[in-house]
């Protein structure tokens, strides 16, 4: 104890909430990596919405490693995309086989819940995007509703935005928004 009150009087940790952490040892998110089932029908559908490939990599992998997969499988492979905005984030397709893993959930569905994700992407037009995703076949989820944000413009008056849902390949929720400008 004497020593973390000592750390601590010499400005070497960073409190947080309830957490202790050492100064400098902040997280950084590289990437939301997501499982799916089929790594180029996913990467079509992110297409769509700007991401491009960034890299690529797979192989042999031990079936009995400690990462908790539910099948035994011998092959993996990641496929890493980036936004096309310098401001952008990435997102990891992985897959395995030599034996597939089993769903964890239903991937056809209307209703997300509890453990489930959200990937919101702000575009420059949600409409364009509504339009486009919808000539491709996706699961839109609902026509784009315009809302008004807290943030208003050079008048005072309050900004407008877009948002609309649909759902990619394997279920995964993607929330498409036009933020307010």
């Amino acid at each position: 104890m004497a020593c973390l009150r000592l750390a601590a009087a010499a400005g070497l940790l960073l409190v947080a909430g309830d957490a202790v952490r050492p100064a400098g040892a902040e997280a950084s998110l590289l990437r939301t990596t997501i499982i799916v089932a089929d790594v180029e029908r996913s990467r079509a559908f992110y297409a769509l919405l700007g991401f491009g490939t960034e890299s690529e990599m797979g192989g042999e992998r031990n079936p009995d490693s400690a990462f908790p997969l539910n099948s035994r499988s011998s092959l993996w492979r990641l496929v890493v995309l980036r936004s096309g905005r310098a401001d952008g984030g990435r997102i990891g397709l992985l897959s395995f086989a030599a034996e597939a893993p089993a769903p964890t959930r239903n991937a056809t569905r209307d209703e997300i819940g509890l453990g489930d994700i959200v990937f919101v992407l702000d575009v420059p037009d949600a409409r364009a995007e509504h339009e486009r995703l919808a000539q491709s076949g996706a699961s839109i989820v609902e026509e784009p509703v315009s809302y008004t944000s807290r943030q208003v413009d050079a008048s005072g008056k309050p900004m407008k935005g877009w948002v609309f849902h649909v759902f990619d390949p394997d279920g995964y929720l993607v929330e498409i928004l036009e933020a307010p400008r």
